[in-house]
């Protein structure tokens, strides 16, 4: 048999680089909010003579601080205030600390094909489930409280609004950003504050966040958008409120 001559030197280097060029290009364009690791190696932070992923640090170092924020120091009606420290906090590290474009962190259609029966497969079910859950009496004293006196359109609009800031901010900026390192795991990583932020909720709402949190997560991923679990999450919100304090 003939042998196959082996490239060195720089003829060797140029054929890896080749070689490697279509797989550089799939790390960056994969099928996530947030892919894969992009080629471009890390900024690095070194802390008391420990390196660690600048981007890592922001992200969760402002996650922590905007939750604390939100929850402890809300001004004027809750769901705005949401707006201000899930969203629009979020928005302005993406365009002015890291100068990147909002689409890149879910905030596109995506596989609308994919999101939109999801979408309303998902409403369809819930609709059942939170007529269920907005009868019982846990769930009556905790979100007939939350609806106040507002009226039924107040409540809708309002619901809207907050959860377009929660969903951005867990599943767009939150998974996004650690996806870049992470991958897919970043979608059990956001359900972590994601299922926190609901331990002074009815037992089985609490329990049901780590689930939900995954769910939400994997189709943010896979549509590469966060709109359609907003959607999802927009209409649950506000029927609960609607059936728990007795709109309907």
């Amino acid at each position: 048999m003939r042998g196959r001559r082996l490239a060195t030197g720089p003829e060797h280097a140029a054929a890896l680089q080749t070689a490697a060029e279509p797989a550089a290009e799939l790390a960056v364009v994969g099928p996530a909010v947030a892919g894969p690791a992009v080629v471009n190696a890390a900024r690095i932070w070194r802390i008391w003579g420990v390196d660690f992923d600048a981007r890592i640090v922001v992200t969760v170092t402002a996650c922590m601080l905007v939750l604390l924020g939100t929850y402890q120091n809300n001004f004027g009606e809750p769901e705005y205030g949401h707006f201000v420290y899930e969203a629009l906090i979020p928005l302005a590290v993406i365009l002015f600390v890291w100068h990147e474009s909002p689409g890149r962190y879910g905030m596109i259609l995506g596989d609308w094909r994919l999101g939109l029966p999801v979408a309303i497969g998902g409403i369809a079910i819930m609709s059942v489930v939170v007529w269920y859950l907005g009868h019982l009496p846990e769930y009556r004293v905790y979100y007939s409280v939350l609806s106040g006196q507002r009226p039924a359109w107040r409540i809708v609009v309002d619901a809207g609004v907050d959860m377009f800031a929660w969903e951005f901010f867990f599943r767009g900026w939150l998974q996004g950003a650690l996806g870049r390192k992470y991958g897919t795991d970043a979608i059990w990583l956001q359900m972590i504050p994601f299922a926190l932020m609901h331990v002074w909720k009815p037992e089985l709402e609490v329990l049901s966040t780590i689930a939900g949190g995954v769910f939400f997560g994997i189709l943010s991923w896979r549509t590469r958008s966060f709109l359609w679990g907003w959607l999802l999450h927009w209409f649950m919100v506000a029927w609960i409120l609607l059936v728990a304090g007795s709109y309907i």
